[in-house]
């Protein structure tokens, strides 16, 4: 073989060697995205912990959650239950958070109460943009509020603004839940 030229059935040989490979990488990857899709429909069917996400331009801003408790009455397949938390502003500024209540798709919000220092707010059903202008005019007055909106089917979502240092906050949240058997 001359300098400056190449085999070129070895070429071809290095060219289509992996294509097979590739197929196989393209048909696990699709198996793959299915197992995984098939978790996130069985995660979607659970309620997990309802947790706050501080939105502070200050890294020093801090809500930890101090306590939980749960009540839960059963009748038949209806569970009905009562969440209650209390989180703590430890940080030195006011602070916006949001309150995100990961439901399953068999449960339903019947009520939330939150108590921000002395100050009670009871979730009300408005229209959305009415309840959302009360809560960014509230917000700008100073004044702590709370909006709860459903992001998705089983995503619950209360924006809770001017949270100040020291202050406690107690969520109640009350919903029902259709409960399905499970390994006979």
């Amino acid at each position: 073989m001359r300098k400056g030229h190449f085999n070129l059935k070895r070429r071809q040989a290095a060219i289509v060697l992996p294509y097979p490979i590739i197929l196989i990488l393209l048909m696990l990857m699709l198996f793959m995205s299915k197992v995984w899709g098939q978790e996130r429909e069985e995660n979607t069917d659970k309620t997990l912990s309802p947790y706050f996400v501080v939105l502070s331009e200050n890294d020093a801003a801090s809500l930890p959650l101090k306590s939980t408790s749960a009540n839960v009455n059963i009748a038949g397949v209806i569970a009905d239950v009562k969440v209650a938390q209390i989180y703590k502003n430890e940080g030195k500024s006011p602070i916006e958070a949001i309150y995100v209540f990961p439901a399953s798709t068999r449960a339903a919000v019947y009520g939330m109460t939150m108590k921000i220092g002395e100050r009670e707010i009871v979730a009300v059903v408005q229209e959305k943009q009415a309840a959302r202008q009360a809560y960014e005019q509230a917000k700008q007055e100073g004044k702590s509020a709370s909006l709860l909106e459903q992001q998705r089917p089983n995503v619950f979502q209360m924006n809770v603004a001017n949270i100040m240092p020291g202050d406690e906050v107690r969520v109640e949240l009350n919903y029902t839940e259709l409960l399905v058997p499970e390994g006979g």
